[in-house]
C-alpha cells in the first residue's frame, strides 16, 4: 500500500508542475528582458597618504617631509596593497668599550637612541590595505650584514610594539608576541593580517629604549658599523 500511496503523490506532483509551467511560459513575441551588469574593481589609480600609525584612519599628524618625524613615508593606491610607514632609522649611538667588555664572552645590549623619546611621535609599521578581492598579507624583517663586515651575529630586539586599527576587528598580529627578534641569517615574520586588515593597520611603539641591539662581545672591533633592517610585505594567495 505505501508504494500505490507513493506513486500516486509523484502523479500529483507532475500534473501540477505541468500546469504551471505552461502558465508562465514567455511569449517571444510579447515577452523580453533587458541585460544589466555592474564591475567593481580595486581601486589603483587613486593615490593616497598614510595615515596616523597611532590612530589609523586619521590625518598624518605631521608633513611627510617633517625631518623630525621619525617614520618614512609611503604613499600608495587606496585599493592596493602597500608599506606605509617604517621607521626612518635605528640609531644605537656611539660607545666606549674597554678589553674587559670584548673579552667578557657575552652579548652587549645597547638601547636606541632617538628624538622621539619625549612622545611627541611613535615609531611604526604601516600597511594599507585597500583591496577587496584579497585579505591575507605578511610584513618580514630581515637585518643586513654591517657594512664594516663585522658585528657578525648580531640581533635586534623590539619590545612592548601595540596593534591598532582603522577599522574594528582588523588588528593585525604581531607573531612573535612582545618581542620580535629580528636576525641576520634569515627573515622573521613581524606582521601579519588577523584573518583580515583592512585599511590602515599599524604596530606601534612609543619609547625609543623599546628597540635594541643585541653584540657578540667578541665581535666587536673599533669604528662605525651601518646595517639595515630590510622590510618585506608579501601578499597572500586568498
Amino acid at each position: 500500500m505505501k508504494n500505490i500511496k507513493l506513486l500516486s503523490a509523484l502523479s500529483l506532483m507532475m500534473l501540477i508542475t505541468s500546469a504551471t509551467s505552461g502558465v508562465v511560459s514567455a511569449d517571444p513575441l510579447t515577452d523580453r528582458s533587458t541585460a544589466g551588469s555592474i564591475e567593481f574593481d580595486n581601486d589603483t589609480a587613486t593615490i593616497v597618504t598614510p595615515t596616523d600609525p597611532e590612530n589609523p584612519g586619521s590625518v598624518l599628524p605631521v608633513i611627510p617631509t617633517d625631518p623630525s618625524y621619525p617614520g618614512e613615508v609611503i604613499t600608495g593606491p587606496s585599493g592596493g596593497l602597500f608599506l606605509a610607514i617604517v621607521p626612518k632609522n635605528f640609531n644605537f649611538g656611539s660607545h666606549k668599550i674597554g678589553a674587559a667588555d670584548i673579552f667578557s664572552g657575552g652579548i652587549l645590549t645597547f638601547d636606541q637612541e632617538a628624538s622621539f623619546d619625549d612622545r611627541a611621535y611613535s615609531q611604526a609599521v604601516e600597511v594599507h590595505d585597500g583591496r577587496i578581492d584579497k585579505h591575507d598579507w605578511t610584513l618580514s624583517a630581515q637585518l643586513s650584514a654591517f657594512d664594516s663586515g663585522k658585528l657578525a651575529g648580531s640581533t635586534i630586539t623590539i619590545d612592548n610594539a601595540k596593534t591598532v586599527s582603522q577599522f574594528p576587528n582588523q588588528d593585525p598580529l604581531l607573531i612573535q608576541g612582545a618581542q620580535t627578534e629580528i636576525t641576520q641569517t634569515s627573515s622573521v615574520d613581524f606582521l601579519k593580517s588577523n584573518p583580515k586588515a583592512k585599511g590602515d593597520t599599524s604596530a606601534v611603539w612609543s619609547d625609543a629604549s623599546d628597540v635594541k641591539i643585541h653584540v657578540p662581545a667578541d665581535k666587536i672591533t673599533k669604528g662605525v658599523h651601518n646595517a639595515t633592517v630590510d622590510w618585506t610585505l608579501i601578499a597572500g594567495a586568498n
